[in-house]
């Protein structure tokens, strides 16, 4: 796949519109978006939101990004016990090749996420609208960003395992539809089935808790280093490595588009008592949305701020306080746009260091 050398982010589509003319409501909703999408871009743009308004300087200036900071004395402890970053939609990736496209939610690619200390990717997957088996990382629809495909994504992943050995990485799917078989056969065909990591049979179904995990220790002893949750569709009778999500994990709410509407509370699966706290390990959503005329889009203006190490509402450093203390245990998962701004692995550190 091409990159660009500045940001070493794949060149990925936002303008090809591939739609099938035999689908006359599909197309029309394509087109509408992508519009949409682009007088939304320029409108930005020109609002002076942060960036330049002179065009030949109307470019986001992405800070380098900064890098994990282990913590040894975890390295013992159980995978639930600790915190990773993760990065929303990974593979939605603004370049001055799309125009610095407002369907990305990063700045960098998934190998420089991997390489900086992301340990969790998440990404969304769709069927292959030429019939192939092959499924597609987009967010809401390919036509406004593909991202790839899932076995190209897959592959990245087994690269970055084989040069480090004593890592242990984390993917969530939101699969919008392809069946289970297509996701199986990226998986056996990367060779990653071989490296993911099962729960015992009797730990399926909601079973397992936060104490059930194996330490990474563990984990990198048997090279069991990879840990893949499907939001839905998973079935561990017939796949025992990709997990059901909501069976292992609860998550916080999304779609916030104020900085003060983070919330720690479990919003996904929901529960009959919304103050209970489950045994299950945490994934913390705080990422932001802006809005135009309706539209949602990621809010990079104010990423440096939503990301930040501080305690001020809405910064990153205050939310994760907040988790921590009403689920007296670290959060296991922060997700994250724009994973370079801000100072998001000096929030990690600060939950596992303490």
């Amino acid at each position: 796949m091409p990159t660009n050398a500045d940001t070493g982010s794949p060149i990925v589509t936002s303008s090809k519109l591939r739609v099938h003319a035999n689908t006359n409501g599909s197309m029309l909703h394509t087109l509408t978006a992508w519009v949409l999408l682009q007088l939304i871009n320029c409108a930005v743009l020109a609002a002076g939101s942060g960036w330049p308004t002179d065009l030949s300087t109307e470019y986001p200036h992405p800070k380098p990004p900064g890098s994990r900071k282990p913590v040894p004395s975890l390295y013992g402890r159980r995978y639930s016990e600790q915190t990773f970053v993760g990065t929303h939609d990974s593979v939605a990736v603004r370049t001055p090749e799309n125009g610095w496209s407002l369907s990305g939610n990063q700045y960098y690619n998934v190998t420089v996420q991997l390489q900086t200390g992301v340990r969790m990717l998440q990404a969304q997957g769709h069927r292959d609208r030429n019939g192939s088996n092959e499924i597609r990382l987009c967010h809401f629809n390919c036509a406004l960003m593909d991202g790839g495909s899932l076995t190209e994504h897959l592959n990245i992943v087994k690269e970055f395992l084989d040069a480090n050995p004593s890592e242990v990485v984390t993917l969530l799917f939101v699969n919008t539809g392809p069946p289970l078989e297509h996701w199986a056969g990226a998986y056996i065909n990367t060779g990653l089935d071989l490296v993911s990591y099962t729960p015992p049979p009797y730990k399926r179904g909601g079973s397992m808790t936060i104490n059930d995990w194996p330490t990474v220790a563990d984990m990198v002893s048997s090279n069991k280093r990879l840990v893949t949750f499907l939001s839905n569709g998973a079935n561990e009778n017939r796949v025992p490595y990709l997990l059901n999500q909501f069976d292992y994990m609860f998550e916080t709410n999304f779609g916030i588009d104020k900085p003060d509407q983070y919330t720690c509370a479990p919003a996904r699966p929901r529960w009959r008592d919304p103050s209970y706290i489950p045994p299950r390990i945490s994934l913390v959503n705080h990422f932001l949305y802006a809005q135009f005329l309706g539209f949602r889009y990621p809010n990079a203006t104010y990423a440096n701020t939503t990301n930040a190490a501080g305690f001020r509402v809405g910064e990153l450093g205050e939310h994760a306080v907040r988790c921590w203390s009403l689920y007296e245990r670290r959060p296991n998962f922060f997700l994250v746009d724009f994973f370079s701004e801000g100072e998001v692995f000096d929030v990690e550190h600060g939950m596992n260091a303490f």
